[in-house]
Parts: C-alpha cells; sequence; structure tokens
C-alpha cells in the first residue's frame, strides 16, 4: 500500500490541523475541562460540517466514500490537539458499526444523523470481565411474545454516553457468554425506563458512563441487522476503532516530542540550553524512533484493515500494543525531560500521557493484545518448523 498522501488526503489533513490550531487550542481545551461537561455540541457539530463524521462511509449510503486512511488522518491531527469530544467513540465506531450490520432505510436515516453531526450516537459494548474478548457479552436481550425485546445487563466505559442522544447496544440473545453466536444489536434511548446512566469524566477529561439495563423495552426497529449473527460486523468495526483510536495516539506522541524538543532548545541550565547536552539529545531521539515505530505499525494496520478475519483482527493487536508501548515510553520521557513539571495541569505534555491511558483500556489493553499477536507469530513459527 502507498502511504505518500494524495493531494487530497493532504487537504484534508491541512483541513484538520489548521482548524484545530485556530479554534481548538490548549487554552480553549482546559476552559471545556474546567467549566463545561466536556462535550461541546456546537463543536461535534462543526465536526459534521466539516465531513469529518463517517469519512470512510460509502457514497451508495450516503457517505463522502473515503476510507479508514482518511479517518486515521482526521483522529491524528484531533489527538495532538487532544480534542475532548470523542471523534473514534462517537464518529468511528457507530458508523462502522452501522454500515456492516443495518441495512435498507435504517442503515441511510442512521448514518445521515452521525454524519451531520446533529446525533450524538455511544456505543455501550465494553463489560468489565471482557478484557478485550470482543464476544465476551453478559447482557442479555430477550423476545417477548408480542415482539419487543427486554434488555437487562450492565455496560461499562461508554465512552460520550452523557452526551449521547442514542446508544447502540450490545446484548446476547443466545448462548454462553463468550460464544462467538447469539449477539444482536439494539439501538436504545439513553432515557427510556430502565435506562441508568452513572456518567464521570476519564483520566482525560472525555465524558463516559456505565450504562445499568433493568427491563428495558424495544420494539423489532431497534434491532440492528439479524439477531444472533452480528459477531463479524462488530469485530470489524472494533478493529476499525482501534486503528483511528492508533492514529489518534500517534497524534499525541508526535506532539509529545514536538513540545519537548522545543523545551530543550529554550530551558537554559549553566547558561546554556539543556538540548545541547549530549545525554538528553539521545534521550530526544530514542523518543523520535519510537515514534516512527508507532507510525510504521499504524500504517500496517491501515493495509490490514483491507483484508478479513482473523489475519486483519491479530494485525490490529499488533498495532495497538506497539503504539502504547512507544506511547508510554514517549510521553513518559516527555514528562521527565519537561524536569517533572510535565505532569501539571499547565502542561500539555501531561495531557498527552492521561490519554495514552485511557486508549490503553479501550477495546482491551496492550498486554492483551501483544499476548494475541504473539501466539499469532508463534502459530506461524510452528508452521514454518513443522
Amino acid at each position: 500500500m502507498n502511504f505518500d498522501l494524495s493531494g487530497e488526503q493532504q487537504m484534508l489533513q491541512d483541513s484538520v490541523q489548521r482548524f484545530v490550531q485556530k479554534d481548538y487550542t490548549f487554552k480553549h481545551r482546559r476552559k471545556l475541562v474546567a467549566h463545561g461537561n466536556g462535550f461541546s455540541r456546537d463543536m461535534w457539530r462543526t465536526f459534521g460540517e466539516m465531513g469529518w463524521l463517517g469519512v470512510a462511509v460509502p457514497e451508495a449510503f450516503g457517505g463522502p466514500g473515503f476510507t479508514p486512511v482518511e479517518s486515521a488522518l482526521i483522529a491524528e491531527q484531533l489527538g495532538r490537539a487532544l480534542v475532548l469530544e470523542p471523534y473514534v467513540m462517537c464518529g468511528v465506531f457507530p458508523t462502522a458499526l452501522v454500515t456492516r450490520s443495518a441495512s435498507g432505510k435504517q442503515r441511510d436515516a442512521l448514518l445521515a444523523e452521525i454524519i451531520s453531526g446533529e446525533t450524538v450516537i455511544a456505543v455501550a459494548h465494553s463489560e468489565r470481565e471482557a478484557r478485550g474478548v470482543v464476544s465476551h457479552v453478559a447482557a442479555t436481550a430477550r423476545l417477548m411474545a408480542d415482539g419487543a425485546w427486554r434488555l437487562d445487563g450492565h455496560k461499562t466505559l461508554v465512552v460520550g454516553a452523557p452526551a449521547a442522544d442514542r446508544l447502540i447496544v450490545v446484548a446476547r440473545v443466545a448462548g454462553g457468554v463468550r460464544d462467538d453466536s447469539g449477539l444482536a444489536l439494539f439501538i436504545v434511548d439513553p432515557r427510556a425506563p430502565g435506562v441508568t446512566l452513572e456518567p464521570y469524566r476519564l483520566l482525560d477529561g472525555t465524558p463516559a458512563a456505565d450504562l445499568l439495563l433493568a427491563n428495558v423495552s424495544v420494539d423489532a426497529t431497534a434491532v440492528l441487522g439479524t439477531p444472533g449473527s452480528v459477531l463479524a460486523g462488530l469485530q470489524a468495526a472494533v478493529d476499525e476503532a482501534i486503528v483511528a483510536s492508533c492514529a489518534e495516539l500517534v497524534g499525541d506522541i508526535d506532539d509529545t516530542v514536538d513540545l519537548t524538543a522545543e523545551y530543550l532548545k529554550t530551558r537554559k541550565q549553566f547558561g546554556v540550553p539543556i538540548g545541547s547536552f549530549q545525554a538528553l539529545q539521545h534521550r530526544i531521539a530514542d523518543m523520535a524512533i519510537d515514534a516512527m515505530q508507532a507510525r510504521a505499525t499504524l500504517h500496517r494496520a491501515l493495509r490490514a484493515l483491507t483484508a478479513d478475519g482473523e489475519t486483519r483482527s491479530v494485525e490490529v493487536s499488533g498495532c495497538k500494543a506497539q503504539t502504547i508501548r512507544s506511547g508510554k515510553f514517549v510521553t513518559q520521557q516527555g514528562i521527565q525531560l519537561h524536569g517533572g513539571y510535565g505532569i501539571t495541569d499547565e502542561y500539555k505534555v501531561g495531557h498527552h500521557y492521561r490519554r495514552m491511558l485511557i486508549v490503553d483500556v479501550l477495546f482491551g489493553n496492550m498486554e492483551y493484545h501483544l499476548n494475541r499477536y504473539a501466539r499469532r507469530i508463534q502459530e506461524e513459527a510452528r508452521t514454518l518448523v513443522a
């Protein structure tokens, strides 16, 4: 795959970069954290007007017809700016899920609402014991005699839920907690009887909530896809969201390197910039190398998204493991090279570290994805030996 940007892709990247530099400064972000709820409806609508939401939705479904590469370009620049509105979790993830699971008028209507920015949809998939296993779903849905469904269960880490107009809930209609079959998707009104949101702020200031479902009734029109057979589409949407979140983290990493390099040029000790000290030059060079490794594995994962099934998902796991490893090293080094001041609220580099910690826990942490990727390498090695 050729990763030289086309003219159109370069224009997209430049437009996002100019926007965040002008309209989403670090000062604006800190004000939103201190005096807002971490989510601006006006800003979300602006994302829609700019054409960023659902950028990878095919033209036939009402989208601009780009690819996950364009989603990654947007996510990277939003990561550099530490944008609080969850572009990946309320933009990339639900559009990928609806595109792959819904059909006909239902699909087109939902995608139109998401792409416009007028409707915020959060996905309630994660559960406390899942730890990255997509098929781990304990929440249940029962089909009643009147044709309605009754939902019960507990979902955790529903990013964007406090601001959401609708929720896409993953529930089990058959089988055991980790069976591949038996999963279904439902559109749920967060204000419906039996729905309880327990909102909180994540470490980086992003709004999220735990979701309690107690005998929640939804009618047949709220079902996305075929109940019991949505795992393939769900896994593909999760993979696309993971890659986009890795792109966002690459933006965090690159900005941390830039901020630290600038700090080393301006901070003086013994009458000279500390960047002239050879030991610190070695450390900033190591940070730059890790940044390049993160970007390289992101490119590999973007290429893998064109594949199918297990091969795609394992490559995506390798990407997440490497970008989190690089993100931890770079952001920790950035804080240290800022003399410890970097961890304070006034310094942007510490916020990049917090964002990295959040990306780590979404869809399974680094250890889960590293082990998953390592198992595939071991299987391939045994095959070669045999």
